[in-house]
């Protein structure tokens, strides 16, 4: 079983053309690290983005998909980043 651990390195806001709140577009760059539990080994290292509204958490499915792991852990990655940005949101 890997356990995930995120860090978000910076947030960047990017343009808009409403004064809108909601759909001011913004994009975290993402510390990951999955380890495995057993072992304690490393599975992945490395960053990605994360855009972000008010309506939503889209990681970059296309970064994601680029790293060398097993698809569940793809999975999981899309999954556990959606999450944990979607509880930082209001403060990011």
């Amino acid at each position: 079983m890997p356990q995930f651990l995120f860090k978000v390195v910076e947030v960047e806001t990017l343009e808009s053309d409403s004064d809108d709140p909601r759909l001011i577009n913004r994009v975290a760059i993402v510390d990951a690290e999955v380890i495995d539990k057993q072992s304690g080994d490393t599975i992945y290292k490395g960053n990605f983005d994360v855009m972000f509204n008010e309506d939503g958490v889209y990681p970059s499915v296309k970064k994601i998909n680029a790293i060398d792991v097993p698809k569940y852990i793809k999975t999981e990655l899309l999954f556990q980043s959606k999450r944990y940005i979607k509880r930082l949101r209001r403060w990011l």
